[in-house]
C-alpha cells in the first residue's frame, strides 16, 4: 500500500507511540514503596485520564484493568476511524474481538475449576462488551451456557464438545482455551493473508504469534500426557516458521522435555535454547511462552526502525500496547501483593532481557 493511503494513520501512530512508557519508566514503578505509590507514578504518564480517580480509592484491581483497557481501546477505536483498506479494517476487528474472546474463556475456566469472583478478580481482564460487571455475572451464576453464547456459533459448538468428552476440569480448561486461541488465531491469520501488497509484512507479526500457540500447546498438551494424535487435534494450522512437520515431530516426542529439544532445531532457536537448561530445574512452561513474546516484542519495535508506509506500523503499534497494558497490571498486582521486584520482572514482556531467568 502506498504512503498516500497510510501517511497520516502511520504519522499518527508514531505520535502515539511516543507517549508509551520507556524503560525508566517502568523503574520507576518497579521501585515504588507500595501500590499507591505506583499508581500515583502512573498518573504522570499519557494513562493519566483512566486512572486518576482509581488512585484516590482502595486498590481494586478490575477497576484498574478496565481503566488501563480502555486506554488500548481507545487507540484500536483510533485506528480504526482512519483506515479505509476492508482489508485492513477487518483484521483490526478480528483482533479486537480475539481479546473479547480471551476474556470469556478466563470466565469458562474459572467456571469450570470452581474459582470464586474474588480470586478470579485478579487475574481476568475485562475487555471490550464483556465489561467488569458481566464478568462477575458470569463467573457468580457457574453457567457455562450462558458464558458461551457470548461466542461464535462454531466455536460455541466445540467448547461444549469439549464439556462432554473430557471429564477432568483440569483437561476441560485447559483444551477450551486452546480452542478459543486456535479460533482467534485461525482468524486473525486469514485477515492478515488476506492482505495485498506490501501490507502482507504484517504476516510476520501475526505469524510469530501463531508459531508460539503451536509451540505452547505441543508443550502444554505433552506434559499432561497427551498422545501424539490428540495434541494434534489441537494444533492451529496456522504455520509460520514452525512447520506442520517440525509439531508433530514435537507432539511424538516421549515428554514435553523431548519436544523442547526439537524446537531448539528449529527458527527459534536462539529464544528456547537457553532456558532448556532453567526448565530442566523449574519445570515451568512459562519461560518458553514469555520469551517467545519478548522476542515478538522485539519484532515490533524493530518496524519502526524504517519508514514502511503500511499496515505493519499500526499493527506492530497494538500488539506493543497491548504488551505494555499486560506488563502493568502484572506490575500493580506485584506491588499489591508484595512481590519480590525480581519475580514480577519475569512476568514482564517490555524493557527486559529477552530471557526470563
Amino acid at each position: 500500500m502506498s504512503a498516500y493511503q497510510y501517511g497520516f494513520v502511520n504519522a499518527r501512530i508514531r505520535g502515539r507511540k511516543s507517549f508509551m512508557l520507556v524503560k525508566s519508566d517502568y523503574n520507576a514503578l518497579l521501585s515504588a514503596e507500595n501500590i499507591q505509590a505506583a499508581l500515583r507514578r502512573l498518573e504522570g504518564t499519557h494513562y493519566q485520564p483512566y486512572i486518576t480517580q482509581l488512585s484516590m480509592e482502595e486498590f481494586n484491581i478490575v477497576k484498574v484493568e478496565e481503566g488501563l483497557t480502555q486506554a488500548f481501546q481507545s487507540e484500536v477505536h483510533r485506528i480504526l476511524a482512519n483506515l479505509k483498506n476492508r482489508w485492513a479494517i477487518a483484521l483490526f476487528r478480528q483482533l479486537h474481538r480475539s481479546l473479547e474472546l480471551k476474556c470469556v474463556t478466563t470466565i469458562l475456566k474459572s467456571i469450570i475449576l470452581d474459582v470464586p469472583w474474588e480470586d478470579t478478580s485478579h487475574y481476568i481482564i475485562p475487555y471490550g462488551k464483556v465489561d467488569s460487571t458481566t464478568c462477575k455475572d458470569l463467573v457468580e451464576g457457574k453457567n457455562i451456557q450462558n458464558a458461551v453464547r457470548r461466542v461464535e456459533r462454531r466455536l460455541a459448538e466445540e467448547i461444549m464438545r469439549i464439556t462432554k468428552v473430557t471429564t477432568d476440569p483440569t483437561e476441560q480448561a485447559l483444551e477450551i482455551e486452546i480452542a478459543v486461541e486456535r479460533y482467534v488465531s485461525i482468524r486473525v491469520w486469514e485477515s492478515a493473508n488476506a492482505l495485498r501488497g506490501r501490507d502482507r509484512l504484517c504476516i510476520r507479526l501475526t505469524g510469530i504469534s501463531s508459531d508460539k500457540l503451536n509451540i505452547m500447546t505441543v508443550l502444554r498438551m505433552k506434559k499432561l500426557g497427551l498422545k501424539s494424535d490428540e495434541i494434534s487435534n489441537y494444533l492451529t494450522p496456522t504455520y509460520y516458521m514452525v512447520k506442520a512437520e517440525d509439531l508433530q515431530r514435537a507432539a511424538a516426542a516421549t515428554t514435553e522435555k523431548d519436544a523442547v529439544k526439537i524446537f531448539t532445531a528449529g527458527y527459534y532457536v536462539n529464544v528456547i535454547s537457553p532456558l532448556v537448561s532453567i526448565y530442566d530445574v523449574k519445570e515451568n512452561l512459562s519461560i518458553f511462552e514469555k520469551a517467545l513474546e519478548r522476542y515478538h516484542s522485539d519484532v515490533c519495535e524493530k518496524i519502526f526502525m524504517k519508514s514502511t508506509f503500511t499496515l505493519a506500523e499500526p499493527l506492530a503499534f497494538l500488539y506493543l500496547r497491548w504488551y505494555e497494558v499486560r506488563d502493568l497490571i502484572a506490575i500493580l498486582m506485584g506491588k499489591n501483593f508484595g512481590m519480590p521486584r525480581d519475580r514480577i520482572e519475569q512476568a514482564l514482556v517490555l524493557h527486559q532481557p529477552p530471557h526470563p531467568v
